[in-house]
């Protein structure tokens, strides 16, 4: 930045006001590029415009009440911005978190702006009960402002925080404020999420904490952390370390205790939760191999096994040993290692794609159900699988101090409906992954159970690229584009196959991208993950009754803030000319 500034005085011909050309509102209140005469020689820069042209023009995810915003804009420096009434150590934080994204814009600015804050509640959790509605009020006279964040919970309150930093834009070291605002706003989803797959690829704790500084910016409050799978087991467990000593990718490749508690905490701050997942009794292979040197026998079976095309839906195979009853106490010790780290309300189990064929094919597995009397077929190894399943919460709960939290598990064979019977809706929430048209969808909530949606149809982030074993393009090709994630709407979905009740549609609490990361890494992730999130975060935050079409200019230009202000660095949308002139850089019919 102080390169630049030279440089601009060194060359007076770079400076913004010798340019040839300024902004103003155009077609449709969008703010385009015009020549300086038409701004009677005044440069007005994109920024300023896009607060003064179109009321709410810089809001992602748009309100869902009231939006009164004036054309008046303010100049500010959010750096001697005066805070009150925060409380709390989390709240200070969450303001430092505010000032820090404007620290490298210090012009003085034309008000002295005043934030209050009144939240009931600064230590609330976070869960699917919490309220995190919030009232962002900002009135300015005679160079004095004053901005009033009202708001039930912590939640709430950070959410008007992120509100007021995107109504104010900033270009080279000035900042631009709304100086009369009023918005009431609150999400119709309780449940907003990326999932992200750290067992396929490992990722550095960096890049982690910038994923969910994209989802705090666009007020998704949910980071999935699919912590384990048969590739590689990276969570430290300190009752059972040998976890990591056989199932890391090396001892470089490896969440801590620290590293774990250090990114809730992060995360906390910003309104996200972090949901831990271990998934079981399928996806459970490397980094269980030690239990026979140790005395316990096989903890998992089929693990590397090959062809893994009869065991597995992708290499490597494996999946938990129930015929070992040693492998409930290391799941419980598992268990409470995680509750140890992860702190929130909720905590997913995994359950999906179990493969019968490798427990029929396992010796040790077959005498078990013998010796049972469970037959071999489908229903028996459902049998099987619900004894784990059943166990595995009794352990959970004992190790949760007699409690369970909002169990969350994926669609599965168990969640079809002739073996839905065992599983208990008041206890389980469903992460459905099918298609939306598959029946599961209005069959789990007709039973009664909640439901996030990941349907790999509209939200699988990792469609579309070429195929990581054999060739072509990978299974759920083609490609999700922000458009068809933005319209992933779960109403639309549940009517098509007859559901019209609305007292059933309210079972979907919300929904999940998910970045499966077979072929992404910290090099590449980011791309794929933002902005595509950012388009389901204001479908599932404000449930829009119009299409994408209406919010592409608001996306383009919060995605190049995102990528200019906070260096989260998506996949770019569209040249930076159609930033700059975006009235004009669309399709007029489609």
């Amino acid at each position: 930045m102080k390169m630049l500034l030279l440089l601009l005085a060194c060359f007076p011909a770079l400076a913004r006001a010798d340019f040839a050309w300024s902004y103003k509102c155009g077609q449709d209140s969008v703010c385009q590029r015009v020549p300086l005469a038409d701004t009677n020689g005044e440069y007005i820069p994109l920024p300023k415009c896009r607060l003064a042209c179109k009321a709410g023009g810089t809001l992602w995810p748009f309100p869902t009440g009231e939006v009164r915003i004036g054309s008046e804009v303010v100049s500010v420096n959010v750096g001697d911005f005066s805070i009150e009434a925060a409380r709390t150590t989390r709240l200070q934080e969450a303001v430092a978190v505010f000032k820090n994204h404007f620290k490298s814009f210090t012009a003085p600015g034309e008000a002295q702006v005043k934030v209050q804050f009144q939240i009931s509640d600064e230590s609330s959790d976070l869960s699917l009960a919490t309220d995190e509605s919030y009232r962002l009020w900002i009135q300015t006279h005679n160079g004095n402002s004053i901005v009033v964040i009202t708001a039930l919970t912590f939640q709430g309150g950070r959410h008007g925080l992120e509100t007021l930093s995107q109504l104010i834009q900033c270009e080279d070291q000035s900042c631009y404020m709304s100086a009369e605002v009023l918005i009431s706003d609150a999400p119709k989803y309780p449940w907003r999420g990326v999932l992200l797959d750290t067992s396929r690829n490992y990722f550095t704790v960096p890049t982690i904490k910038k994923v969910i500084d994209g989802l705090s910016a666009s007020k998704l409050n949910t980071f999935h952390w699919h912590i384990t799978d048969t590739h590689s087991f990276p969570f430290y467990s300190k009752r059972r370390p040998k976890m990591t000593e056989w199932g890391a990718y090396s001892p470089e490749q490896i969440y801590t205790e620290e590293d774990i508690k250090d990114i809730v905490h992060y995360a906390d701050v910003r309104g996200v939760r972090v949901l831990p997942e271990l998934d079981a009794p399928a996806h459970s292979g490397n980094g269980y191999q030690w239990g026979e040197e140790e005395g316990l026998g096989k903890l998992a079976v089929c693990v590397n096994r090959d062809p893994w095309e009869k065991y597995c839906v992708e290499p490597p195979c494996g999946q938990m040993n129930l015929a070992n009853p040693n492998l409930y106490d290391v799941v419980e010790d598992i268990y409470r290692d995680m509750l140890d780290t992860f702190t929130g309300s909720a905590f997913h189990i995994g359950g999906d794609e179990v493969n019968f064929n490798c427990w029929n094919t396992t010796k040790e597995v077959t005498d078990y159900m013998d010796g049972k009397n469970i037959p071999r077929t489908e229903e028996g190894f459902m049998e099987l699988w619900n004894e784990y399943q059943e166990e595995a919460l009794a352990r959970f709960k004992k190790a949760n101090g007699g409690k369970l939290k909002d169990m969350i598990l994926w669609t599965s064979h168990m969640t079809e409906p002739e073996f839905l019977h065992y599983l208990d809706p008041s206890i389980y929430t469903v992460q459905y992954w099918e298609s939306s048209t598959n029946k599961q969808l209005p069959n789990l909530v007709k039973k009664g159970f909640q439901v996030i949606m990941s349907n790999y149809d509209d939200l699988y982030l990792d469609c579309g690229f070429g195929a990581w074993v054999g060739e072509g393009n990978n299974w759920c090709s083609p490609y999700k584009g922000w458009q068809k994630i933005y319209m992933n709407d779960p109403k639309k979905y549940l009517a098509a196959q007859g559901v019209t009740d609305p007292a059933l549609w309210s079972k979907i609490v919300g929904g999940e991208t998910a970045m499966w990361t077979e072929q992404a890494g910290d090099q590449n992730a980011m791309t794929k993950i933002f902005p595509r999130s950012y388009a389901l975060a204001e479908r599932y935050w404000s449930d829009p009754a119009t299409g994408w079409f209406e919010a592409e200019p608001r996306l383009v230009y919060f995605n190049s803030v995102m990528e200019k202000q906070r260096g989260i660095f998506g996949n770019t949308l569209k040249p930076e000319w159609c930033v700059q002139s975006q009235g004009i850089c669309k399709l007029n019919k489609f």
